[in-house]
């Protein structure tokens, strides 16, 4: 698989409408690092590392930082660096010609700020496998956005595939948050010719009128989140998929983490599965309902400490995790035009396999 990115470092027009005033707030750099570094763990799955980033001058006295950074996380042998990025259906042509294989996958990043968020590889993997093995040469695994992709999934009749691990159903996509293979993403560019339009992901096309419709794998559990988290289609889903928040000591490998307590400790990652509130809507609240077993694969390396309350409630904790996990793709939503109420969910019988019966 390769992993291409097309983006462009800027502040302007950086959104913080579903965070609180209580919540930090980062420059988009250090986004745009955090993001490299959640990417970073799925090198054993990547081919080809093709960036493509155009550094906005508001961010060019840490240009040579960034390129450091990325030098550090990504192999010589597997990275391929490129300081401007790709706007017009010409130029995506040209790039498409080094394609030589059809069922090439590709990791389209059109975003710098959408993190990989889950604890190992497996599920991936296994999508990576399917994506493989399905005939159709448009097929595509939808990464990011899991709250909303569930809802479609449901909407739009899928079936849950045999490894239990994705739900399959047939849509028109357009999003730039999909791996497919390279058999589509030509197909983008040699059926369309936008001149000197500026076109830096697939959804400008959408918006056009052009259209594709394929199989589409949407994963049962979340594989990606978006920095802003998903108050645009719901307020009731950020107290359970809140907009991410970098926790402290990262980007020194000093992060610390506390589970099964119900009051915050200051700079310490707070994962209390029982409480009834994030932090996201409630300054008192907890960071996340996770139990060990549930951290992000790329803080794993960079955890200093770890405590457990001895007082917690095991099976409470794991209770009340599972029931997060269930309730953050229940919640009344609107996407893609279509208004979603509490009916017509995923079956709790399709969430049996991503359930914790062990802390991890």
């Amino acid at each position: 698989m390769i992993l291409l990115y097309n983006v462009k470092i800027t502040q302007h027009g950086l959104s913080y409408y579903s965070r609180a005033g209580w919540m930090p707030v980062y420059d988009r750099m250090d986004i745009f690092k955090y993001c490299l570094a959640s990417y970073a763990t799925l090198l054993p799955l990547i081919s080809k590392c093709i960036f493509y980033i155009r550094v906005e001058p508001e961010f060019a006295s840490r240009h040579a930082e960034l390129e450091a950074y990325i030098r550090e996380l990504f192999p010589a042998d597997k990275l391929e660096l490129h300081w401007h990025r790709i706007e017009h259906t010409r130029d995506w042509r040209k790039f498409c010609e080094r394609f030589t294989d059809d069922n090439e996958l590709i990791w389209f990043a059109g975003n710098d700020d959408h993190i990989f968020m889950d604890s190992s590889l497996d599920v991936l993997e296994s999508g990576l496998a399917l994506l493989r093995n399905d005939p159709d040469p448009y097929s595509v695994l939808f990464y990011s956005h899991w709250p909303e992709q569930m809802r479609l999934a449901m909407h739009y009749n899928g079936e849950l595939t045999e490894d239990g691990n994705y739900i399959k159903f047939t849509w028109r996509t357009f999003d730039a948050i999909r791996i497919l293979k390279a058999a589509r993403f030509k197909r983008y560019w040699e059926e369309n010719e936008l001149g000197d339009q500026i076109v830096f992901r697939t959804d400008t096309l959408f918006h056009i009128g052009y259209e594709l419709t394929s199989s589409v794998y949407s994963p049962l559990r979340e594989l990606v989140r978006h920095y802003d988290g998903y108050s645009h289609v719901s307020n009731h889903i950020v107290n359970f998929t809140p907009p991410i928040v970098i926790p402290p000591g990262f980007f020194d490998n000093d992060i610390k983490v506390r589970f099964g307590y119900p009051e915050r400790r200051v700079n310490w990652v707070n994962c209390d599965p029982a409480h009834q509130f994030l932090y996201a809507v409630n300054p008192h609240g907890t960071d996340y309902r996770w139990v060990p077993g549930d951290i992000p694969l790329f803080w794993q390396q960079r955890i200093s400490e770890k405590e457990i309350n001895p007082s917690a409630d095991i099976n409470l904790m794991l209770d009340c995790r599972n029931q997060a996990y269930v309730g953050s793709i229940k919640q009344p939503m609107r996407c893609y035009d279509i208004d979603f109420d509490h009916t017509n969910t995923v079956p709790d019988a399709w969430l049996t396999k991503h359930l914790r019966t062990t802390i991890g």
